[in-house]
């Protein structure tokens, strides 16, 4: 009687499960396929990736990630997405650790240190979230504009417009990350504080003795976000910069499209290097990611 009146219920249970499969098996198709067709058509040749509707090459092309990065006559471009790569890579290197830096300092200071006024400061910062970005870009602008103009009557090497400190300088500071981050501090033991103290430990010392070492997951969150933002970064290095000395990769893509829209096979191979390293980056350290988020904003 009893293995009866369960089966029912196992028999939705079951049933149910079945559905949530097939919807999240659509919904990852829906997800998997631009990639799927990126790849594919990245192989082809080029007309095959312009005429067919075939994703899977006949014969698989590698020499077009040659042309793309060394430069192709056919493509119209000689050797520059190396160089928009060697700029990213200098830039994610700059940006990643001024921001980490700059972010684990102030969300410390609002987290652990008590000064008049630091709630309400944090609260401002916190009310910039609401602001749209692309709101902020023409008084960014001019205020960079202005200390470059100061900077440049100085000496022209100090200039900021065309060159990297306009590019990382404006960016040091995230909001989200130092919330982030402020959140995971506030929930570290405040006996481990008073430990430190009784040891003749200092601030800056119980941060880096303490703090960082137990706050991987939340840094390398926040390494990610910065990761992430530089590298897909168009608008404001469009704006700063006139050549491509200090443009990052997201310009080059976006002028590989212009200049070469109709080769969609080399086009689709420059999206390909441009998506990789994010997607490898993610896949060594989506665990610490993962934790970095559930293990943050519990405690207000």
């Amino acid at each position: 009687m009893a293995s009866q009146i369960s089966r029912p219920g196992s028999r939705q249970s079951g049933f149910f499960r079945v559905l949530v499969y097939i919807i999240l098996s659509i919904v990852a198709i829906i997800y998997i396929a631009p990639f799927v067709f990126m790849l594919g058509k990245s192989l082809q040749n080029n007309y095959e990736a312009n005429n067919t509707p075939a994703v899977i090459p006949s014969s698989p092309q590698f020499q077009n990630y040659a042309d793309v990065l060394f430069g192709s006559a056919d493509f119209g471009i000689n050797n520059r997405y190396v160089i928009f790569l060697r700029n990213t890579i200098l830039l994610e290197i700059l940006s990643i650790t001024g921001q980490t830096t700059i972010c684990v300092l102030a969300a410390y200071a609002f987290a652990r240190m008590k000064f008049p006024g630091r709630d309400l400061l944090f609260g401002m910062l916190l009310l910039t979230l609401f602001v749209p970005s692309i709101i902020l870009l023409v008084p960014n602008l001019i205020v960079v504009t202005r200390i470059s103009q100061f900077f440049e009557s100085i000496h022209p090497s100090l200039k900021w417009l065309n060159s990297w400190p306009a590019l990382v300088i404006p960016f040091l500071s995230n909001t989200f990350s130092i919330f982030l981050l402020r959140q995971f501090f506030m929930q570290i033991p405040n006996e481990l504080w008073d430990a430190a103290q009784i040891d003749g430990a200092s601030h800056l010392r119980f941060l880096m003795t303490v703090v960082v070492p137990i706050s991987g997951a939340p840094i390398m969150t926040t390494i990610l976000f910065a990761f992430v933002g530089v590298w897909s970064a168009l608008e404001w290095p469009i704006l700063v910069t006139s050549d491509e000395s200090w443009r990052p990769i997201a310009v080059a893509l976006q002028q590989f499209r212009q200049e070469g829209g109709t080769k969609v096979n080399l086009l689709m191979a420059a999206s390909v290097i441009a998506m990789l390293p994010i997607m490898l980056l993610y896949l060594f350290t989506q665990r610490q990611f993962t934790q970095g988020i559930t293990t943050t904003g519990l405690k207000g």
